[in-house]
């Protein structure tokens, strides 16, 4: 009798999944074979090596850890997003140490620039993220055609971010005569205040504007604002003629510490609220054809090991998921990352009674 009920349990939910993907018309997909290979997780390098830690019990599929690595870990096969800095116009590893860098790692997704229109970060102007990100992908592209360069990065897909990137579009394709090329799209997806001069992102570098989003502390968790994010980014994307090209969030958690109201309790509600949202997010108006229609393909939750907020020296941010103070295999997990564990240990589970057949494995952003 239980396994007649097992049966009968594993067939409904494989019609379910089968009716779901059929009301996606022209979409081909799944991108990924297992939806755990969708998540990834960011690594403070300075804290730590990714091989400090037990993240194959988390079942993640990527990391990143905002630096170009000639070999980096990848325990358990996760992969790794290279990283090129870009600020003030001007970008690191030059190209001496770039070259072997690409030559050793075909095929990986390259991010050029974190956040390279925030004053705290990159701090470009529009016309020099174009001209920076122009050199830059044709050098990598020339050297690895299989490559996949994304382009973008912001904070926020707030109307001011999505100005900014307007007008990198638009500098690049009056100076080089030619759309600006992009494999892969990248946003951040903080939520945070706009305001010339106070908390949060303040203005990005180039515009004029003196605020935009007033987002309040307490919506650095609004899930609500989150989904919008995304939606309105695809928006534009799709008004662009990017609809056919993956999207990646590169970073997002919640970065406001416990002392604003911020408990592991409130972090855990988020993450997983928002890890619900990102794999069922779906719309054939504006997700990615190649992937059942997605809004995202993949993300990365920040962090593995940021320090938590010092209210003395100002470092640090929420979310980890392990203590930073431990990098030493197999690491200290944190109420974050026990959260997470079990969430992943759920989905991965759920998915193997469906598709006993088939093995985790990750692919490619862009397939």
């Amino acid at each position: 009798m239980y396994g007649s009920k097992w049966m009968t349990g594993t067939v409904l939910a494989a019609l379910l999944l089968f009716l779901v993907l059929s009301a996606y018309p022209q979409a081909e997909g799944p991108l990924y074979p297992s939806p755990v290979d969708r998540f990834g997780v960011g690594l403070l390098r300075e804290s730590g090596l990714i091989t400090d830690y037990d993240v194959g019990s988390l079942h993640i599929g990527w990391y990143a850890d905002w630096y170009a690595s000639l070999d980096p870990p990848r325990p358990g096969g996760i992969e790794y997003a290279q990283h090129v800095w870009v600020r003030n116009g001007r970008f690191s590893p030059a190209l001496a140490e770039l070259g072997p860098i690409v030559d050793a790692n075909p095929g990986s997704l390259w991010l050029i620039g974190s956040e390279p229109e925030c004053i705290y970060q990159g701090n470009n102007t529009p016309e020099q993220y174009a001209d920076v990100y122009h050199q830059l992908y044709g050098f990598i592209k020339a050297r690895d055609p299989t490559a996949q360069v994304s382009a973008g990065g912001v904070v926020e897909p707030t109307p001011l971010r999505l100005k900014w990137l307007d007008q990198v579009l638009s500098y690049y394709q009056s100076t080089y005569g030619t759309p600006m090329p992009v494999d892969v799209w990248n946003i951040h997806n903080q939520i945070l205040q706009e305001l010339q001069g106070s908390w949060g992102c303040d203005i990005p570098r180039g515009l004029t504007e003196t605020s935009g989003r007033m987002y309040t502390i307490a919506d650095n968790d609004n899930i609500h604002i989150f989904a919008q994010h995304i939606v309105d980014f695809r928006t534009w994307m799709r008004d662009r003629g990017q609809q056919d090209k993956p999207l990646v969030i590169s970073e997002y958690g919640v970065l406001f510490p416990v002392e604003y109201g911020f408990t592991p309790e409130r972090v855990d509600t988020f993450m997983s609220a928002s890890f619900d949202y990102l794999l069922a997010a779906r719309d054939a108006a504006l997700g990615y054809p190649r992937d059942e229609h997605r809004l995202v393909q993949r993300w990365l939750w920040y962090s593995v090991n940021d320090q938590p907020y010092d209210p003395q020296s100002g470092d640090g941010f929420n979310g980890a998921l392990f203590d930073y103070r431990y990098p030493e295999y197999p690491g200290v997990i944190t109420p974050a990352g026990i959260n997470f564990r079990q969430y992943m240990d759920v989905l991965l589970g759920r998915w193997m009674l469906i598709f006993p057949f088939m093995t985790k494995g990750a692919r490619n952003p862009a397939g």
